[in-house]
């Protein structure tokens, strides 16, 4: 059995190197490009059908470069998973679904004013199927039966553009790195500069208490810190917040310094104050036992 499913590796493997890409001129358009069709029922455990969809070129119109490929797969289930490789993010070649009765067939559909051509293969795979190359066609007719498109969900899973940007979740990455869902690492170090370390300097003027109280009356949130409809709307920079709450925690131990001297300075006069009280409660009562001496001597 292990032997078996080592030959259909390395037949799959050298099929997959020998099939010439088919070249797709888009124009005129729009064109529908046929890519395969899941052919076996999706409620079945046994089912393990795949298609795999290269698509060469199709980045943007004046150049070639650029990869998407599309994974898939109905086994419990449709499952379809994008890469996009070094294209432009805002114009990937879009696949869509058309339920043809009990099959499933996959078109991509190329937008005629900015893909003028590109090439694309796709194999198709499965238990109890040939493997074999799917034989691709185009037409300018919408294909047969209802575009279900709609209900069918593409996750993409790694996308990078001509700019160096890379998407994680996301077909549309706006930074250098952009991710959609939650990330997990062991460290992750920011490269800053202007750390706010003046806030000790001599000549520095922290913002007084009375003015901290007037800012957050009025605004709800700490000075230089965004609100949180902003936050909501734009998110955070994590290195951007992070001197900024190092500003505010640095001014907070400032005012907390001055405000431990104060207190230890009126405790200081409190023990004078207090002191000079029991002084003259001492008085007092030695006046007292005087005058009631005086008294008793009188009689």
């Amino acid at each position: 059995m292990k032997k078996l499913l080592f030959v259909s590796f390395i037949f799959l493997h050298f099929a997959m190197k020998a099939q010439v890409p088919t070249q797709i001129i888009n124009t005129p358009g729009p064109k529908y490009v046929f890519v395969g069709s899941l052919v076996m029922a999706d409620n079945s455990s046994a089912n393990s059908q795949k298609i795999i969809v290269k698509i060469l070129g199709g980045g943007w119109f004046n150049d070639s470069n650029g990869e998407t490929n599309y994974y898939i797969s109905n086994r419990a289930g449709l499952s379809i998973r994008q890469v996009s490789l070094g294209g432009s993010v805002t114009t990937q070649i879009p696949l869509k679904a058309y339920q043809n009765e009990t099959n499933i067939d996959f078109y991509i559909v190329p937008d005629v004013n900015v893909h003028s051509s590109f090439a694309v293969s796709s194999f198709s795979y499965g238990h109890g199927l040939t493997p074999q190359y799917v034989n691709i066609t185009q037409q300018t007719a919408v294909p047969v039966g209802p575009d279900i498109t709609s209900i069918v969900q593409i996750n993409p899973v790694i996308t990078t553009d001509g700019a160096g940007r890379v998407g994680i979740g996301t077909i549309t990455p706006s930074e250098a790195l952009s991710v959609k869902g939650k990330i997990r690492a062991q460290e992750i170090k920011v490269e800053l500069t202007n750390w706010p370390d003046y806030v000790f300097a001599d000549d520095y003027k922290k913002t007084s208490l009375e003015d901290l109280e007037k800012y957050i009356r009025l605004n709800k949130h700490l000075p230089e810190m965004p609100s949180a409809k902003e936050v909501e709307k734009n998110g955070i920079e994590l290195g951007d917040i992070n001197k900024k709450l190092l500003k505010q925690q640095e001014e907070f131990v400032l005012h907390l310094i001055e405000k431990d001297k104060e207190i230890k300075a009126l405790k200081k006069d409190n023990e004078a104050i207090r002191s000079k009280l029991d002084e003259i409660i001492t008085l007092l009562n030695k006046n007292k036992k005087k005058i009631k001496y005086l008294k008793t001597q009188r009689k």
